[in-house]
């Protein structure tokens, strides 16, 4: 039953971070998919990151054009 509990919160957790990634227009492909790998991996760290720091934690960026 633990177990139950523990894969619903695990994917409530990665399926709201994949959403907000996706929604995102100020994000590349690249970056998507980088949240999105880091969602299913590490979905507690990924989360609290994004939740903490934003898309672009401290200032970083990927695949980032120059002006």
């Amino acid at each position: 039953m633990v177990a139950i509990v523990v894969a619903v919160v695990y994917l409530v957790i990665v399926v709201s971070i994949v959403r907000a990634v996706r929604r995102r227009a100020d994000t590349t492909q690249l970056e998507r998919t980088v949240w999105t790998v880091a969602a299913v991996l590490f979905p507690l760290g990924a989360g609290a990151v994004w939740l903490l720091l934003g898309p672009h934690p401290l200032g970083l960026r990927i695949d980032h054009e120059q002006d």
